[in-house]
């Protein structure tokens, strides 16, 4: 059984809740951001162009990489 991409998108919100994901809205490009306040009151943000892209870049934000 596949798992389409608004499933995985769904699974992604459920397994990182200190995370607000959503795909760009129509009109205004391609892809997906995430979003989470810092604990020095800034924001972080992250965009990727796919679900994958964006559940690799969530994983690395979480093992403390990418400038996190």
């Amino acid at each position: 059984m596949s798992e389409t991409p608004a499933t995985h998108l769904a699974r992604l919100k459920v397994a990182h809740p200190g995370w607000s994901i959503h795909a760009i809205e129509p009109g205004k490009g391609v892809g997906f951001t995430a979003q989470r306040r810092t604990g020095h009151g800034g924001l972080r943000s992250i965009y990727a162009p796919t679900v994958p892209q964006l559940e690799a870049a969530l994983m690395e934000a979480a093992n403390g990489k990418a400038g996190s």
